[in-house]
This record gives structure tokens, sequence and C-alpha cells, in this order.
């Protein structure tokens, strides 16, 4: 609280120049480490994560050796372990110490998950990126950034700079700049308006046609999409993959991530081969069955793009069974105005909704549902509370209660924290957290 408060009262002129400087003082001490890798960058609203992590797998069955950053881990070759910090893209010095770690390790990729947020405080500064991927873009820390409009601008800046930024040879082998976008966003030529040396335009668009328009610019179609038990399947020129995960839009993941391969050289047998080794992403709809016979869904989803499409696939895997929904939302000044957008579309494929905390950090937890509950009210059906609509304020409590609830054949979505380990609260303190490990205490 007292660090908001400060920051709001600085200009943002003098904000942006100290944490520009500290950029440049990161990349300095460290070496400039970025100049020594092939660097991706992987940047959007939802799916960056998963993105990152399908390229990192993808690019580890290639024969590279990889360092990654992302929310769920963090990884230097064969190191590997779980992103504690509550940050997808590491402060300046955390980043580049770690940038520098990798070449020390003799990583030869570098894939970076890339927030907006991190680019306004110019974390990006100095990182010599070669491949700049997008997944897509919804309104989210729109109170930060002051609008919709400044929030994609901030997306945009890698794309933006790509071209200009320092240019690499690698083995003898010139690197080229280039850009890989999600053509299933509404936002798609919003980032292949930038220049680059070659674009490549994925998804599961029926205008695509996987044959190059030119030299510059590739294109791959995803078909044959199927959602099942096992998870979803789809075939892109010939090779037939299954994903243990569920949900299309972790096609659209997949198909970003064959992208950038495809783009390296990499080619589509080895992603295939890679994608279909990841038996799940930790807390990317990941499904844990209970004794009741219910599944528990646990996902990071927590705005309203990615809540309609979990939620969505929820009531798909639900079928003619009950969906439960346990969720909170994010405190700390962060979007209050997404709360009962969210707590609408929980309504609309919820058979039951039990609200709790997420990480309020200084907000009041009440004040945070009862925002919620006024777009579940808003929604049609009957919300009386205590009958199909509960606030609890502890989450162990919140999920035990939808645990009674649940029969066999149920869905228990329990959203918003994924793997995280760590819940924010009050004053600035993380206390330990997993939804994965209460399911398992509670339900198995």
């Amino acid at each position: 609280m007292i660090k908001r408060a400060i920051k709001s009262i600085i200009p943002k002129p003098f904000l942006s120049a100290y944490h520009k400087t500290l950029a440049v003082l990161a990349n300095i001490i460290y070496g400039f480490p970025s100049r020594k890798m092939i660097v991706i960058g992987v940047t959007g609203t939802k799916g960056k994560s998963s993105t990152v992590i399908m390229i990192t797998r993808i690019l580890e069955e290639a024969g590279f050796v990889v360092g990654s950053m992302n929310t769920v881990f963090f990884k230097i070759g064969e190191k590997e372990w779980p992103n504690t910090k509550k940050q997808g893209m590491l402060g300046r010095f955390q980043l580049q110490k770690m940038l520098r770690a990798m070449v020390d390790k003799k990583c030869t990729h570098a894939v970076i998950e890339v927030t907006s947020e991190g680019i306004m405080q110019h974390r990006q500064w100095g990182i010599a990126f070669d491949v700049a991927a997008f997944t897509n873009l919804s309104p989210e820390h729109i109170e930060s950034h002051g609008s919709y409009e400044k929030y994609r601008a901030a997306k945009q800046m890698i794309f933006k700079q790509l071209r200009t930024m320092h240019r690499k040879t690698i083995g003898g082998e010139k690197i080229k700049k280039v850009i890989v976008v999600n053509t299933e966003d509404k936002e798609a030529e919003q980032f292949l308006k930038f220049r680059a040396d070659s674009k490549w335009l994925v998804g599961s668009d029926p205008t695509l046609t996987s044959e190059p328009k030119n030299k510059f610019e590739h294109q791959l179609v995803a078909n044959q999409i199927e959602q099942g038990p096992a998870g979803t399947a789809f075939s892109v020129l010939g090779h037939y993959i299954q994903l243990a995960m569920h949900g299309a839009f972790m096609v659209q993941n997949a198909m970003l991530a064959i992208g950038v391969a495809r783009s390296l050289g990499v080619s589509l047998s080895t992603c295939e081969g890679a994608l279909e080794k990841i038996s799940g992403i930790p807390g990317r709809v990941e499904v844990v069955k209970i004794k009741s016979g219910a599944r528990v869904v646990i996902d990071y989803a927590h705005e309203p793009k990615s809540f309609e499409a979990i939620l969505s696939t929820g009531k798909k895997l639900a079928g003619k069974h009950a969906v439960i929904s346990v969720f909170g939302a994010t405190g700390g000044g962060r979007d209050s105005a997404k709360r009962p957008v969210m707590g609408k579309i929980a309504a609309l494929y919820s058979d039951y909704i039990v609200l709790t905390t997420d990480d309020p950090y200084d907000d009041d937890p009440g004040e945070i549902m009862a925002d919620i509950a006024k777009g579940i009210r808003a929604s049609k059906g009957d919300w009386e509370e205590g009958k199909k609509m509960w606030r609890m304020v502890d989450r162990k409590k919140a999920i035990r209660h939808a645990f009674t609830l649940a029969a066999s054949g149920d869905v228990i979505l329990l959203l918003g924290k994924g793997s995280e380990q760590v819940m924010a609260v009050a004053g600035g303190k993380h206390i330990p957290w997993s939804d994965r490990s209460v399911v398992e205490e509670l339900g198995t």
C-alpha cells in the first residue's frame, strides 16, 4: 500500500526514467547476456505461460540447451524449479542475472514471458529478442495502463522495436528477426503490421492455406480439432497431434509454439513428439479426480476472456452433470471493473458458485466478493445465497464446501491461482498456498 502511494505521487516521466535507468544498469552489470543466445519473447493477455512452456519443450526435444522464464517455472539448462515470485516477468536485475546464468550454462535459446507491466517498467530494455510471439489480447491491467489502447501499445513494444534490436551471428549464422501471431485473435493485424525479416501466421482460420504467400510470410493452419476425455487433438500438415490438455484455446497455444519452432528450423515431427510428451501444465486446465467421482479443474484464469474459455470448457467436460465454480478476484487495485463481469460469465456456465479469496493484497476480500456477486445477481436464474451461491473468505473452506456439493461426474472449476505457491495478502506478505495441495488433501 505504501509502495502504491509513493508511486501515485511521483510524476510518470520521472518514474519511467527511474525504471529505465535501472534496466540500463542491469544490462551493463551482467554484460548484455541476451546478445549471446536466440531469445524468444511471448506476450498477450492469456496463454503466455502455456505457450512458453510448449516452446521450451519443443526446443529441448530438438536437442537445444534451453533457458525459460514463465509464471509456472524457471529453467536454466537441466535445472528447473517452481516460480514463487508471483511475477511472469522478473524485475530488471533478476531478469538479467537469470539471462547471464543461462549464458554461463551454455543455453542456446531463452524463452521469456513478456508482460505489459514489465514493459511499462522497461524490464525488456536491452533484451535482444529474435522472435516475438503474440497469443491474444483482451482488457486487463487497464487501471495501471490508463486505457485499452495504452495496454495494447505496451504489448506491441517488442514487435515495434524488433527489427532494430541487436543483430546476432551465432555459430556463423545470421539470426533473423521473426514475428509469430495467432490469427484467431481480433487484434492479430495490430501485431502483424510491424516490420520483421519473416512472419508466421498460425491458427485454425480456414482462410489460412499452410502455403507460404511469399518468402517472408508463412502460414500454418490447424484443422480436425477434436475434444475428448483424453484432451484435445488437431491436425497440421498431415501431423495428427494429441494434446493431454483440454480446451480449444490450448490448440491456439500449441500452434503458436509450432510457428515459433518452425521459424527456427525445427521440424513438425519434432514439434509433434514434444507436444505429445507434455502430460499437462501445472495450473493450466489441470484435471484431478477426487474420491466422490467428481473432477476438479485447476486453472489460472483470472480475467473475463480466460474465464469464458475455461468455463465453456468445464461445461463441455461436465456434459449433463453440474459445474461448480470456485473463484475470487485479485486485489491491489487491479482491474476492479472486471469483477462483476467475471461473476456474470460464471453465472452463465455454472450450476453453483462459491466465491472466495484469490490474492487480495491490501483490499478487503469481502468487498471483492461483493463486487463479483453484483454480476452474478444481475444474471438470469435464481442465485439466492445459501442455495446456489456462497461467500467464504477462507479459500480452503470454500474448496471443502464445493466438494460437499459435488457428485460423481460433476466438474469443479477452481480458478484464479493455478500453480501458484503463495497467496498475496495485506501488508505485502506472501503466505504459502497451493490449490493442488489442498485438493489432494481434501479430495483424494
